[in-house]
């Protein structure tokens, strides 16, 4: 209802029970145009025959003032300036609220099951008011729109997709209290098969004690589905995946391996009904770029049906391990260590040493050596492990000495290599003493009163050259009368941890986790950057990762999946006993709420006083008094 059509239909009320006084105020306009000077009365003739009609105009007072504007114009804005400060008003029908209603669209992986977004978009449209904020429930909430007419928030509803992430229902819905006075309404569109953070039914309450109205409104489609609901890398570089069956049969799955857009390996399973079935990609970190895993089964969602791995070029360790002894300690641990490829090699036929780093742990041929110094000098990294036979070389960042019996070890100078490592409480049985070369630098040394360097590094050439004295064991290592078990690092449950924070310490820790994300999660910038997303581009200094493939980040890629059982599993429905149905029930009815309530009209009283007020001045000038 317009104000015209208010001010008809109700009648005028004034809030200042003594506004009949501000009426006053025009008694002294009044009086002060009686008593304003009059022109000098003179005597002439000629004039005389004009008295009989002066006389009659006196019989009429108010004639005077009625030809006169400039009163006119006073009385009228004497007259409004009254009729403000009574404080007039009407009483309207109002929608409660101001007519203010928050959308609230579940945008979760779920809702792209079966067109149940489309569904809930078509509901939402029932339900726009005056004013519309939209606002999409993810694993975040994100604001669509605040407080506009329906027609731009229906075009907006036109335009939203589901996304691939959980959903925080409770965090939306409190959103949207606090931006709501009271008497507002919230509406949730959704399929409510999971939310997390607090109960939705709670966030709902809440907002209904703050006088919010809150309707759920509940939209459903397929239930089947067959979805990739996790994947990790194992230590041994393989990638696996968990493939779950939600439907009540027995399926077969056709699996396809892609790497870098080629087709590496195809597979099928046959995974019963309600259950899990493991899948492995071998080797994965050794396939630089990205790998794509794809099941391919007639189901209600889409969205968990392709997995994206990235490795990144740099991610990769080559490891050239030169030894006889294949049953090392050392060499077992370096096979356990992620994104690592280990190569074995006879000191008596070593392969090409270029782009690996480089492990000696048996005694090399006079021309390898030179080889490994070429290799160093040029750029390359080369460790070199004590044993029985081990020979000074110009590499070698310490000097040898003759061989040492028991001794402890201490840390020299902290580093990445043995953080965390319980270095100080191995056992050392034999070792070599050994002094610095200069430049050197040692990082543990032995107990004894030399200090011997038991690991330590330098600068050869444009590599570097790292020495350990923990000599590896020789022979049974588990005899304890063994004499060529010279310490018992290798039983330690840290020893592994040695090797992997020491190849990553050699090449820099890049973690492969770095370049593989989980949907929903955050990605922040310093500035605003351009992000190609696997469907658009976006410029943001905050990222949400909220769909499945792969982001072109500037400086990385990164892959990112769902992985999200309670998204996948679309049976789930927790929020049934709180909602009303609209797939199968009969249609929602909107029926706007109204409220009666003061609308003040002073306002328009004051900007009228202000117009006649110019108006007056305009006249004055006009009539040359200004």
């Amino acid at each position: 209802m317009g104000i015209l059509d208010s001010f008809f239909a109700n009648p005028v009320q004034f809030a200042n029970e003594a506004w009949p006084y501000a009426f006053l105020s025009i008694i002294p306009l009044i009086i002060i145009y009686l008593l304003r000077p009059r022109a000098k009365k003179l005597k002439i003739p000629s004039l005389m025959f004009l008295l009989d009609i002066e006389k009659k105009k006196r019989l009429n007072i108010f004639r005077k003032f009625l030809k006169d504007p400039l009163f006119l114009i006073q009385l009228l804005a004497l007259i409004i300036i009254s009729l403000a400060i009574a404080a007039p008003f009407i009483i309207t029908n109002e929608e409660a609220g101001g007519g203010s209603t928050v959308i609230i669209l579940d945008a979760s992986a779920s809702m792209q099951a079966d067109g149940r977004f489309g569904k809930a978009v078509e509901e939402a449209n029932k339900f726009l008011s005056a004013k519309n904020t939209i606002i999409l429930a993810e694993s975040i909430p994100v604001m669509v729109m605040k407080e506009s007419p329906s027609s731009s928030a229906s075009d907006a509803l036109t335009k939203l997709k589901a996304k691939a992430t959980g959903v925080d229902l409770s965090s939306a819905i409190l959103l949207g209290r606090r931006m709501l006075p009271e008497g507002g309404r919230i509406v949730v569109l959704s399929d409510f098969i999971s939310s997390s953070g607090d109960s939705p039914a709670v966030a709902k309450k809440l907002a209904e004690s703050n006088g919010i109205k809150v309707d759920f409104i509940t939209v459903s489609g397929r239930m089947d589905n067959i979805g990739i609901i996790n994947g990790w890398f194992e230590s041994n570089g393989d990638f696996k995946i968990i493939i779950k069956n939600f439907k009540k049969a027995d399926q077969n799955v056709k699996i396809d391996v892609t790497i870098n857009d080629k087709n590496a390996l195809s597979d099928s399973r046959n995974i019963k009904a309600q259950s899990s079935e493991y899948f492995s990609v071998s080797d994965l970190n050794v396939n630089q770029g990205i790998t794509k895993i794809s099941i391919d089964s007639p189901d209600a969602l889409a969205v968990d049906n392709n997995a994206f791995v990235y490795i990144p070029p740099s991610a990769q360790r080559d490891v050239l391990y030169i030894t006889r002894n294949l049953k090392s300690p050392s060499l077992v641990a370096l096979g356990l260590i992620p994104n690592t490829k280990l190569t074995k090699a006879d000191p008596g036929s070593i392969s090409s040493m270029s782009g690996n780093i480089v492990i000696v742990g048996s005694v090399i041929s006079p021309d390898a050596v030179k080889n490994l110094e070429d290799h160093v000098k040029s750029g390359g990294t080369a460790v070199i492990i004590a044993s029985a036979d081990l020979k000074d070389m110009d590499m070698l960042p310490v000097e040898l000495l003759s061989p040492g019996n028991k001794t402890s070890l201490n840390i020299a100078r902290q580093t990445t290599i043995t953080a965390g490592i319980d270095i100080e409480n191995v056992d050392v049985k034999k070792y070599f003493k050994a002094t610095l070369k200069n430049g050197a630098i040692a990082l543990v040394t032995s107990g004894d009163k030399e200090k011997s360097p038991m690991l330590a590094y330098w600068k050869f050439g444009k590599g570097t050259v790292i020495y350990s004295g923990l000599a590896d064991p020789q022979g049974n290592i588990y005899d304890p009368i063994n004499e060529n078990v010279w310490n018992d690092f290798h039983t330690r449950s840290s020893y592994p941890i040695f090797w992997k924070q020491l190849l990553e310490w050699i090449k820099g820790s890049l973690d492969v986790t770095e370049y593989n994300a989980k949907t929903g999660m955050l990605m922040k910038f310093p500035v605003s950057i351009e992000v190609k997303t696997p469907a658009d581009k976006v410029t943001t200094d905050t990222l949400l990762f909220d769909e499945v493939g792969v982001y072109e980040v500037p400086g990385k890629p990164v892959a990112v999946n769902l992985f999200d059982e309670r998204e996948s599993n679309l049976e789930s429905g927790g929020l049934a006993a709180l909602t009303s149905n609209v797939s199968g029930a009969k249609e929602p009815v909107y029926t706007v709420e109204t409220v009666r309530k003061p609308k003040d009209l002073d306002i328009y009283f004051i900007m009228g006083a202000m117009f006649l007020v110019f108006l007056e001045l305009y006249y004055l000038r006009w009539r040359g008094e200004l």
